[in-house]
């Protein structure tokens, strides 16, 4: 079985009250982008993991998508093991839900190759014991995301934006930027209302009134770099800039494709990681 595991973008991030176990409670608005890991599900004894495309990802029970099969694995112990082959073109590092995306296919893969028949809501329950953005990815599309990543609330008419993508080499653990929020002034929260409004309606160049992410100041002064990536969209005719989830990557949007792939033409002389994308509309 061959699937697709989505990256995302954090349109808006706004923290809010840490909770009594350490974790912050958060508002977010996601989309999901064209850029996907691929993967492929085959019958075999126990669970085992290969990975290509990326140096970062570990091969063994580190990695998101072999936990996602053996948490599947517990509910079905009858069920068959799985080789999961996993074609890695989501960054690590970046803020853009790669791993969590990738645990997430698998539960869905899994469901589907194993006959659990599992409902969505009962996938994400289980999903969030992987990690915060795994609900999210489970459904994808354009939607609000509370709590600690488990309350989604879907929202349709979300248009395709044209993005390019730039990461710095460094990547950044969102264990450290989390740690790194009081020192930092998080700035004006995101006026989320505003961004649905914006991005329904297709207005990129008003993103910058409402579209902000109060993860950025705290994830800028462990990665100065993310301020020069920033700075290079601008310069390059985005409409909007701005860093996704914890970083480091950084996005632009761009009035349409053509100025977009223009500027990741000229960007990709400088930056290692720069890919024009798309988002998924809703």
């Amino acid at each position: 079985m061959r699937i697709k595991a989505t990256a995302k973008i954090n349109w808006a991030l706004n923290v809010l009250s840490r909770r009594p176990d350490g974790y912050h409670e958060l508002d977010m608005l996601n989309q999901r982008l064209t850029l996907s890991d691929e993967i492929v599900l085959t019958p075999a004894k126990g669970i085992t993991l290969s990975v290509i495309g990326s140096m970062d990802a570990p091969g063994d029970e580190r990695n998101l998508a072999w936990r996602a099969a053996a948490l599947m694995q517990g509910l079905c112990p009858s069920c068959p093991g799985v080789h999961i082959s996993l074609d890695k073109r989501i960054p690590s590092g970046a803020g853009l839900g790669g791993g969590s995306a990738d645990a997430a296919a698998v539960m869905l893969g899994l469901n589907e190759l194993w006959g659990m028949k599992m409902p969505l809501q009962a996938l994400r329950d289980l999903g969030k014991a992987l990690g915060a953005d795994v609900p999210y990815c489970l459904g994808g599309g354009f939607a609000r995301v509370g709590g600690i990543g488990e309350r989604i609330s879907p929202i349709p008419g979300a248009r395709a934006f044209n993005l390019v993508l730039l990461q710095p080499e460094e990547s950044l653990s969102t264990k450290q930027v989390f740690e790194q929020l009081p020192s930092s002034a998080p700035g004006r929260p995101a006026d989320i209302p505003g961004a649905i409004q914006s991005i329904r309606q297709y207005d990129p160049a008003s993103l910058h009134l409402s579209a902000r992410n109060q993860l950025q100041q705290a994830a800028l002064a462990l990665c100065p770099t993310i301020g020069d990536a920033l700075h290079d969209l601008s310069t390059h005719r985005a409409l909007f800039a701005q860093m996704s989830g914890a970083g480091s990557l950084v996005y632009g949007v761009f009035a349409d494709a053509n100025a977009a792939m223009q500027a990741a033409q000229k960007l990709q002389k400088k930056w290692g990681f720069c890919l024009f994308t798309q988002t998924i509309p809703s």
